[in-house]
């Protein structure tokens, strides 16, 4: 039989493989990254957005055609959209650069890193200031990376001691599972029955896959705080329930300063004011790992800090940090 009809099919088959990648404007992707990385965005301070804050004025947002641009080659753009949201898709994993256009002029620029392949990356940012500050990050998909919540419980929306337990804390979905989640309080075991409405909570687990427009976290450990007012030892902090002395461990984003000093605006109403961190003597961590952490301790960043509270008075706190790690 001769072979030239699978021949003839042979080079058919590659004429349409060649003509599939020749169409479409998005860069081909690896057969290691098949799917790409797909980046969901909200920005804060776009004029009509609705993210933005009700209470900052025209002044305080960035008017005009708001682009995002992967700065890769080829690079991929998409405009932000009237309630200040953006989708960009297949992206490529490793890492790349997002650079935020006004009307073409340049905001300012994120640079993102150790991404894997066929995640799902969610940001919000701010640009009211006339530059890019990270608020927040959330990756799901193959690399979902450890997360670390603090503030009070809002609400037990499940409670099964035998199965799973879900809870609202610091505006985020929490998940407890026999098993996989420890509660304690200080060195003694606790249940979820002791997770309760009010109470002070430290969590540290991992972002689960996204239920619409919610990502829960399931919860490795909760650790439960104490926060009730003593007498006069902790009414005169900023701190609620903070003690001088005492260990401390605080969760929020940088406000001001850098790594070896820095104000913490803290995540909730855990505390009615920025708190002062000395971080000179700290150990500095990130999550996911990456190197040069102290770097990136800069004005908007995720971080968690644990120390000692060194001061405290109705206006402002000092803690003594040892250790901070940089969230991601």
């Amino acid at each position: 039989m001769s072979p030239r009809p699978t021949l003839a099919l042979l080079s058919l088959a590659l004429i349409s493989a060649l003509a599939l990648v020749a169409c479409g404007g998005e860069s081909p992707l690896s057969a290691s990254n098949p799917q790409g990385v797909v980046l969901k965005g909200t920005v804060m301070g776009v004029a009509g957005a609705s993210s933005t804050s009700a209470s900052k004025s025209s002044a305080d947002t960035v008017s005009g055609v708001v682009t995002v641009t992967v700065q890769e080659n080829p690079a991929i753009t998409a405009t932000v959209g009237a309630d200040g949201s953006f989708t960009l898709r297949g992206l490529p994993d490793g890492s790349f650069t997002l650079a935020f256009f006004r009307d073409g002029v340049l905001l300012g620029t994120l640079v993102f890193d150790e991404v894997l392949p066929n995640q799902e990356i969610t940001i919000t940012v701010d640009v009211s200031g006339g530059s890019v500050v990270l608020v927040e990050e959330q990756r799901n998909g193959i690399g979902h990376g450890d997360v670390e919540l603090e503030g009070l419980v809002q609400a037990v929306l499940v409670l099964n001691p035998t199965g799973e337990s879900r809870f609202q804390i610091q505006g985020r979905i929490v998940v407890a599972r026999p098993g996989e989640t420890a509660i304690r309080e200080g060195n003694t075991a606790r249940t979820v029955a002791d997770v309760t409405i009010g109470r002070q909570v430290h969590v540290k687990g991992v972002w689960l896959p996204a239920e619409g427009s919610v990502q829960p976290v399931l919860a490795h450990e909760i650790k439960l705080q104490d926060n009730q007012d003593d007498g006069d030892t902790t009414a005169g902090c900023v701190i609620h329930g903070g003690r001088v002395g005492d260990p401390i461990e605080l969760e929020g984003h940088v406000a001001s300063g850098a790594a070896d000093s820095f104000m913490l605006q803290v995540n909730g109403n855990r505390a009615a004011a920025p708190v002062e961190v000395d971080a000179k003597s700290a150990e500095f961590q990130c999550h996911p790992k990456s190197a040069g952490c102290q770097d990136k301790v800069t004005v908007g960043a995720q971080v968690h800090v644990s120390g000692t509270l060194r001061s405290c008075n109705t206006s402002g706190a000092t803690v003594d940090a040892s250790k901070v790690i940089v969230q991601r």
